[in-house]
Parts: C-alpha cells; sequence; structure tokens
C-alpha cells in the first residue's frame, strides 16, 4: 500500500509540475475562470444589489415637499434644516458640508453623507388627538409660512436675474436705455 501510494503521490506531482502544452489546436479549451453569478453561493448576495432603502438619517432634517419630474435632473425637494428656512434642492446639490442629495423619489430622498446612504422621509402624521384645534393648526400654519417665504425668496431671486438681464441686453445693444422696463405681473 505504501508503495502504491508514493507512485500516485510522484505521479500527482509530475503533473502539476509540468506546463500544458502550449499547441496551437483550435478545438483545445482554454481555462475560463469562473463567473461571479457562480461564485455568489459560495460568499452570498452583494448588499449594493438590495432593493430596499437606505438607513433613516440621524440628521435634524425635515422633508417638505417633493417634486418628481420624468427628468430627474429637474426633480426637486423641499428640506428644512432645524433652525433654518427651507430650501429647494435638485439632485447632487449640497445640503450641508460633506451631505449631498443623492436620489428623489416620491416619498423619500436619499442622502449621501461621506459615502454612505442614508434616507430621509416625509414626517409621519402624530398619532395623538391635540386637545384643541388651535394646537393642531399652528403647525401647519408655520409649514405654511415656511412655504411662503420660500416663495418670496425665490421671487426676489427671480426679479435679481431679470434685472441682470436686462443691463446686459442694454450694454449690448439689444434694448434702448431709454425704454422703461416692464414690470412683472404679481400673482397672489
Amino acid at each position: 500500500m505504501s508503495l502504491s501510494l508514493a507512485w500516485q503521490s510522484a505521479d500527482w506531482i509530475r503533473l502539476l509540475r509540468n506546463s500544458p502544452d502550449t499547441s496551437s489546436d483550435p478545438t483545445s479549451t482554454a481555462v475560463v475562470p469562473a463567473s461571479l453569478e457562480r461564485l455568489e453561493p459560495l460568499f452570498g448576495p452583494n448588499r449594493a444589489q438590495s432593493d430596499a432603502p437606505p438607513p433613516a438619517t440621524n440628521l435634524r432634517l425635515t422633508l417638505l415637499g417633493s417634486f418628481i419630474n420624468a427628468d430627474e435632473a429637474r426633480s426637486s425637494v423641499i428640506i428644512r434644516s432645524e433652525g433654518d428656512k427651507p430650501k429647494r434642492l435638485h439632485s447632487g446639490e449640497e445640503l450641508s458640508p460633506g451631505v449631498k442629495l443623492h436620489a428623489i423619489y416620491r416619498d423619500r430622498v436619499e442622502i449621501d453623507r461621506g459615502g454612505r446612504l442614508e434616507t430621509l422621509t416625509f414626517p409621519r402624521a402624530r398619532l395623538a388627538v391635540p386637545s384643541s384645534p388651535a394646537m393642531e393648526a399652528e403647525p401647519a400654519n408655520d409649514a405654511v409660512n415656511d412655504l411662503g417665504g420660500l416663495q418670496e425668496d425665490n421671487a426676489a431671486e427671480l426679479r435679481e436675474r431679470m434685472e441682470a438681464l436686462r443691463k446686459q441686453m442694454e450694454e449690448s445693444g439689444g434694448l434702448s436705455p431709454e425704454s422703461p422696463p416692464e414690470q412683472p405681473l404679481e400673482s397672489e
């Protein structure tokens, strides 16, 4: 038995040491590396491919609105940081240093916080019944006032842009300086 084991071991070592023949035979099979799909059962599924949303964020942010467009670049959200005015943001814009808006969905947004994705959802409605109608109306009024302030900021920014464009047109000769600028229509 010892002699048989030694003989088989020697054959096996010779087989391992010999390099494979490099013939020009097209029918010879090449060694194919294992595909990732075949290796997946060994190591488990890739966690990055999971369809579940990332974990909730612990940042003090409130999602006030999301505006979804078929063109993802035109989708935007309104987010308020604690103690700040609400901001309208597009995907890829920075909320604060190191925190970017990654993706916008109908019911949530994903935030990239230092390379780690987190989810920010709309605040849940309070389940407790308020003791008076005034207590219920106060948070809603705050949100309406905050959004009204955001609309005023956007209107002021639009007026500034229009004034800069008017000056640029006057300088280029496209608009005579004598003609009065058209007043923008005020909306209610």
